[in-house]
C-alpha cells in the first residue's frame, strides 16, 4: 500500500507539455529533437512541427535541437504549451556545392566564384530546356533567346564572352555526363538540353572562375554548368504528381496601318516619286489601280474617295496566329533501404507556339539506382530515355515570303485571306496567282496550312559509377557516362504553295547520330589532422570521345502533293553525308587544405590533349590557385550578433578553348568535282601544325557576408578575364586561292563585378506575414586588346577593333529629318550635315552583342500557406537592330508599315520628327535611309518573367489527412505578362536581328503538385 501510494503521488506530478516548432521564416520544422532537461522523456517534432513530451517533477527546461539549428532552451515553470521559432545556424556551414567529378564540398570549405541554384528556383516554369531557367538567377550569367521555338537553342554567357570565333557556349555535366551545345538539327532549332525534364533537377552549380573550372581544363573557358539531379534516398517510398495546364499567346502583335492609313502612305510615295501633291487624281488612280480596283484608270475625284474609304481591312497577323495550349505531367516515386535506393520518374510535356506549327512534345522516362553493395563498395546507375518531337517553322529567322512570322504583318492589308468560297486567296495556278503588293506576293496561312515537317529527337543519357571506400580516408570512384542523340527530320513543300508549285513539291530528309562517351577514374583523399587541420583532394584521369555523322536528300517531282516520301520523287536533287569526330585525353588533380575553417587553400592542375591541334600544341597545361579567409570565424567576430558571416576570397587560373573545327589543324582535300570528265578533288583547305590552345585566365576577388543571422546576406565578386592566342580566321589574299586560315592571334579582356544580395525583409512567426528578396546583378566591360598584324581593325570585319568591344557598332550617325523638305539626314566626319555618306564617316556608336548591366529581382511574400512571388529580369546597355521592325519602318510604301511611321512620318515643312517622309526606292536607295544608327535602338528591359501565386497545403491539415497527402502545392503562374522597353518589335529580347523568327510567348499556367 505505501509502494502503492508513492507511485499515485508520482504520477500525479507528471503533465503533458505541447508545442510548435517553427524555423526563422514560420515554416514548421520536422524532425527536431526534443529534451527534457532531467533526460528521462525525449520526443521529435512530426510534420507539422508539432511535438507532445512527458514532464517530470525534475525537469526544469526543455530543449529543441536539430542538424543545421541553434539549440534552444525554454523554461517549463506552470506552462502547458510552449511554441519556438528556432534559428538557423550559418547555413554555409553545411550547404554544399558540386565542383567536379563527384566531388561534393561544403561550401565554407570552398572559395571558388561558385552560383548555386536551387530546385525551388526553377520548378513548374515552362521551358523545355533548362538553359532558359538559368535566366537572371546567377550573377554574371547572361542568357538571352534566340527566338521562342520550344527546345529551340539559347545563348548562354558567363562573365562575358571570352572568345570571338571558337565557341563561348559553357560546358553543361548533367550527373557527370558531358554534353556539347551544339544544334545538330537541319530543320528546326534542335537543343541537346531539351531531353531533361526541369523538375528533375536537385540543383545546379555554375563555376565562374578559371580556378575553380581548371579542373575541368580544355573545356571550361566559358564556365561550367554542373546539373545534379534528384536521387532516390532510404526510408518509405514517397510518391509525388505534378500535372498542369497552360494557355500560349503573343508577347506582342506588331501594330501596322488599315487600308485607310495605307493608301494614304502609298499615295504620298507615288506623289513624292512624281514631284505631286498625295491627293493628286492621278495620283489616286495610280494607287487604287496597284491595288486592283475594278475601273480606277477612269476614277474621277469623287469616286477614287469613295473608293479608298471602302477598302476592306484583314488582319493577317490574327489570320496566323492562335492560342496555343501546353500541358504538363509528371510522376515520380523515390525511397529505398540502407542498402538499395531508387528513383523513378516518367514526364510528359506539349507545348504549342502561337504562330506557324513549331509545336513541341516530349516524353520521358528517368531511372536512379544506388546499391551498397558491400560495406566499401557502392554501385550507382542513372538512366533518362527520352524522345521529343519538334514541327518544324516554315523558316528559322529569314525574310522568306512564305515565313508567316516575317510576312504576315506586312502584307498589303487590303489583301483577302480567302476567295469567297472558302478557297485561299492570290495563290498558285489560281485566277488570282498572287496577293496584291511589290513585295509579299505569298498566301501565308495557305503556306501555313499546307507546307509541314518535323523534327525527332530519340535520345538516350545514362551513366554507371562505382565507389570503393578503401580506408577512412582514401576512396575511389570509376564512372562511364554517354549521350546518344538520333535525330531524324522531314521537310514537305507542298506543290500547291508558291515555293515548291513550279517544282511540283519538294521532300528533304536528314538523319544525325551523336555519340559522345566520358570516362574518368578519380583517387580521393579526405582527412582532419589534430582536429583544426583539414585536407582534402582528388587524382584522375578522363578520356572523352565524340562521333557525328549525317545523311541528307532531297527530291522534287512529285506526281500529287498527297505524296510526301522521296521514293515518290521524279528528280533526286541532292545527297549528302558526313562524318566528324574529335578525341580528348586528359589528368588532373586538386589538393585543398583549411585550418579551424579559418584559412583556406586550394590547388588546382590539369593536363589535357586534344585531336584538334597540330602535332606539336596538342596538350595544354592548366592549372588554379585560391585563397579564402571566414573572418567570421575569428574570436573577435566568433559571437556577433551583427555579423554573421564575412568571407575574403582571391583565386587565379587559367583554363583553354579548342571549340573549332575538328580538323581546323590540318589541310584537306574536297571531293565532289569533275576534272577533265572524271571524279576529282582539289586542295580546299590549308594546314596550320602551329595551331594551339586558346587560354583565358582569369583574376578574381570575392567577398561573402551575412548581417542579423543571415538575414541580410549576399556575396560580391570583381573579375579580370584576358584571353590570348584567339583561335581566328586569319584572312589570306584570295589570289593564294584561299580566303583564310585558322590561326592564333589576338588577345581579348572582359572585365567585370557581380552581386547577389538576399534578404529576409520580414521573417514570418507562425506563419505570419513574410517577405523575401532576391538580387542578382551583373557588369562587364569587354575589349579586344590585340588582332593580328599591328591592325586595329579587323579587315574582314569592322565590328571587331581594337580598345572596343566584340560587335561593336561602327557606321554612320542619323541626324534625323530636314524639317524643310523630309529627306534624312546624317553627319559626316568633320559633324555636317549631309544626305549622302561614305565610308569616311562611320563613327564607333555603341556594343551590340552584349548588354554592360543585367541581372534578376525576386521578390516572394507568404501567409499562411499563401506565397506570391514575382521574378523580374534586366538588361541594359546593349544597341540592337530589328530586321522585323526595319521592313516595316521602310519610307517605301512597298509592304505595310507599322502604325507608328504612320503617325510620326514627315508630312509638311517644319514638322520635326525622325521618320522622313514617304519617298520611292530609287530615293531611298540614294539617300541611304536604311544605313547607319537610324535602325539600331537601346536594347534595354525590364521584364517580370515570372509572377506565380500559389498555396500549400501543410500535412496535418483535414484534407491532407483525408487523402493521405505528405503535402500538396496548387499555384498559378503568368510567364512574360509584361515588359518595359524601347521597342516596336515582336520582342526586345531576342539575339541577332529578330528577322522572322517564330518570337517568344506570354504563357499562363496552373497546376497542381501533390505529394504522398
Amino acid at each position: 500500500m505505501v509502494v502503492f501510494a508513492f507511485v499515485l503521488n508520482a504520477t500525479a506530478q507528471d503533465r503533458t507539455v505541447t508545442g510548435r516548432i517553427t524555423d526563422d521564416k514560420g515554416k514548421p520544422l520536422q524532425g527536431i529533437s526534443v529534451t527534457s532537461s532531467d533526460k528521462k522523456n525525449g520526443t521529435q517534432t512530426d510534420a507539422d512541427g508539432k511535438y507532445s513530451i512527458i514532464i517530470t517533477p525534475g525537469a526544469k527546461t526543455i530543449s529543441f535541437s536539430g542538424i543545421n539549428y541553434e539549440t534552444q532552451v525554454r523554461t517549463v515553470g506552470n506552462l502547458g504549451i510552449i511554441n519556438a521559432s528556432i534559428a538557423s545556424k550559418n547555413s554555409n556551414l553545411e550547404e554544399v556545392v558540386v565542383v567536379g567529378y563527384g566531388a561534393v564540398r561544403k561550401k565554407i570549405d570552398e572559395v571558388g566564384a561558385i552560383s548555386t541554384i536551387k530546385s525551388a528556383q526553377i520548378e513548374n516554369l515552362p521551358s523545355v530546356s533548362i538553359d532558359k531557367a538559368l535566366q537572371g538567377k546567377a550573377a554574371g550569367v547572361l542568357v538571352q533567346a534566340n527566338n521562342g521555338i520550344p527546345g529551340g537553342s539559347i545563348n548562354v554567357r558567363i562573365r562575358g564572352e571570352g572568345s570571338i570565333n571558337a565557341g563561348n557556349a559553357p560546358l553543361y555535366v548533367v550527373d557527370g555526363v558531358q554534353f556539347n551545345s551544339r544544334n545538330d538539327a537541319t530543320f528546326t532549332q534542335s537543343n541537346p538540353l531539351a531531353f531533361l525534364n526541369p523538375d528533375d533537377i536537385e540543383t545546379i552549380d555554375i563555376i565562374k572562375d578559371a580556378a575553380s573550372a581548371a579542373i575541368y581544363g580544355s573545356t571550361a573557358s566559358n564556365g561550367v554548368v554542373l546539373i545534379t539531379t534528384k536521387k532516390g534516398k532510404a526510408g518509405k517510398t514517397k510518391y509525388s504528381f505534378n500535372v498542369s495546364y497552360g494557355l500560349v499567346k503573343p508577347i506582342e502583335k506588331l501594330n501596322v496601318t488599315n487600308s485607310q492609313e495605307f493608301y494614304r502612305l502609298r499615295s504620298e510615295a507615288v506623289g513624292n516619286a512624281n514631284n505631286l501633291p498625295y491627293n493628286n487624281l492621278a495620283v489616286k488612280r495610280n494607287v487604287l489601280n496597284g491595288f486592283r480596283v475594278a475601273g480606277a484608270a477612269s476614277f474621277t475625284d469623287a469616286q477614287a474617295d469613295s473608293a479608298a474609304a471602302a477598302l476592306p481591312t484583314y488582319d493577317w497577323q490574327n489570320a496566323v496566329t492562335r492560342t496555343g495550349e501546353i500541358k504538363t505531367v509528371e510522376l515520380s516515386a523515390s525511397g529505398g533501404t540502407d542498402k538499395m535506393t531508387f528513383r523513378l520518374s516518367g514526364s510528359y510535356e506539349s507545348q504549342e507556339t502561337f504562330v506557324t506549327k513549331a509545336d513541341f512534345k516530349r516524353y520521358g522516362l528517368k531511372v536512379d539506382l544506388s546499391n551498397k553493395f558491400t560495406d566499401r563498395l557502392t554501385l550507382n546507375t542513372s538512366l533518362n530515355l527520352s524522345t521529343f518531337r519538334q514541327n518544324n517553322p516554315f523558316d528559322l529567322g529569314n525574310s522568306s515570303l512564305g515565313n508567316a512570322a516575317f510576312s504576315a504583318p506586312g502584307i498589303f492589308p487590303m489583301n483577302p485571306i480567302r476567295n469567297p468560297d472558302g478557297s485561299y486567296y492570290g495563290v498558285p495556278g489560281t485566277a488570282i496567282s498572287s496577293l496584291i503588293g511589290a513585295a509579299l506576293t505569298q498566301n501565308v496561312v495557305q503556306v501555313t496550312d499546307f507546307n509541314s515537317g518535323f523534327t525527332r529527337n530519340n535520345q538516350l543519357v545514362g551513366s554507371m559509377s562505382a565507389d570503393y571506400r578503401i580506408s577512412r580516408i582514401f576512396s575511389a570512384r570509376a564512372f562511364v557516362g554517354m549521350d546518344y542523340r538520333i535525330i531524324q527530320g522531314r521537310n514537305v513543300r507542298d506543290a500547291r504553295t508558291a515555293d515548291a508549285f513550279v517544282r511540283k513539291g519538294l521532300v528533304q530528309v536528314q538523319s544525325n547520330w551523336n555519340t559522345n562517351v566520358n570516362a574518368f577514374a578519380t583517387f580521393n583523399y579526405n582527412q582532419t589532422l589534430h582536429y583544426k587541420h583539414h585536407l582534402d583532394g582528388l587524382i584522375g584521369a578522363e578520356v572523352r570521345r565524340e562521333n557525328n555523322e549525317s545523311i541528307t536528300a532531297a527530291g522534287d517531282g512529285f506526281p500529287t502533293y498527297e505524296f510526301q516520301t522521296l521514293n515518290s520523287a521524279a528528280n533526286p536533287v541532292t545527297i549528302g553525308e558526313f562524318y566528324t569526330g574529335f578525341r580528348r585525353n586528359g589528368v588532373f588533380g586538386n589538393f585543398n587544405y583549411n585550418y579551424d575553417r579559418r584559412f583556406l587553400i586550394g590547388v588546382t592542375g590539369r593536363y589535357d590533349g586534344s585531336s584538334r591541334f597540330g602535332a606539336d600544341n596538342k596538350f595544354g597545361a592548366f592549372y588554379g590557385i585560391k585563397t579564402g579567409w571566414n573572418v567570421d570565424r575569428e574570436r573577435f567576430l566568433k559571437n556577433s550578433r551583427v555579423v554573421s558571416q564575412l568571407r575574403l576570397r582571391a583565386d587565379y587560373g587559367t583554363v583553354g578553348n579548342d571549340q573549332i573545327g575538328n580538323f581546323d589543324e590540318l589541310g584537306l582535300f574536297g571531293s565532289g568535282f569533275i576534272y577533265n570528265g572524271s571524279a576529282g578533288t582539289q586542295y580546299s583547305q590549308l594546314a596550320n601544325p602551329d595551331l594551339k590552345w586558346e587560354r583565358v585566365s582569369t583574376l578574381n576577388y570575392g567577398i561573402d557576408f551575412g548581417f542579423f543571422n543571415n538575414r541580410i546576406n549576399g556575396s560580391a565578386e570583381l573579375y579580370d578575364k584576358r584571353t590570348k592566342d584567339l583561335l581566328f580566321p586569319q584572312p589570306l589574299q584570295q589570289t593564294s586561292g584561299f580566303t583564310g586560315f585558322t590561326s592564333n592571334v589576338g588577345k581579348l579582356q572582359n572585365k567585370g563585378f557581380e552581386l547577389t544580395l538576399n534578404a529576409d525583409v520580414l521573417r514570418p512567426k507562425n506563419d505570419g506575414l513574410g517577405w523575401s528578396v532576391n538580387f542578382v546583378f551583373g557588369y562587364n566591360k569587354q575589349k579586344v586588346t590585340e588582332i593580328f598584324g599591328g591592325n586595329k581593325i579587323l579587315p574582314s570585319d569592322n565590328s571587331i577593333q581594337v580598345g572596343q568591344p566584340v560587335g561593336v557598332l561602327f557606321t554612320q550617325r542619323y541626324a534625323g529629318v530636314n524639317a524643310a523638305t523630309g529627306r534624312p539626314m546624317w553627319y559626316d566626319s568633320l559633324g555636317n550635315l549631309t544626305y549622302q555618306v561614305a565610308s569616311r564617316d562611320r563613327v564607333l556608336i555603341g556594343p551590340t552583342r552584349l548588354p554592360k548591366y543585367q541581372g534578376g529581382l525576386t521578390n516572394t511574400f507568404s501567409y499562411k500557406g499563401f506565397s506570391i512571388s514575382a521574378f523580374f529580369n534586366y538588361e541594359y546597355g546593349r544597341l540592337a537592330t530589328d530586321g522585323e521592325a526595319n521592313f516595316l519602318s521602310e519610307p517605301l510604301a512597298r509592304i505595310n508599315s507599322l502604325h507608328y511611321i504612320y503617325e510620326d512620318r514627315w508630312t509638311t515643312p517644319g514638322q520635326i520628327t525622325a521618320v522622313p517622309r514617304e519617298n520611292t526606292v530609287t530615293e531611298a536607295k540614294s539617300s541611304g535611309s536604311q544605313s547607319g544608327s537610324r535602325t539600331y535602338f537601346k536594347a534595354d528591359f525590364i521584364r517580370l518573367k515570372t509572377l506565380t501565386i500559389a498555396y500549400d497545403l501543410q500535412a496535418s491539415s483535414d484534407m491532407a489527412k483525408r487523402y493521405k497527402l505528405s503535402g500538396a502545392r496548387f499555384y498559378v503562374q503568368a510567364t512574360n505578362p509584361w515588359t518595359y522597353s524601347d521597342t516596336h518589335g515582336y520582342d526586345v529580347e531576342f539575339v541577332g536581328t529578330a528577322t522572322g523568327i517564330v518570337p517568344q510567348s506570354r504563357i499562363v499556367t496552373m497546376g497542381v503538385q501533390l505529394g504522398f
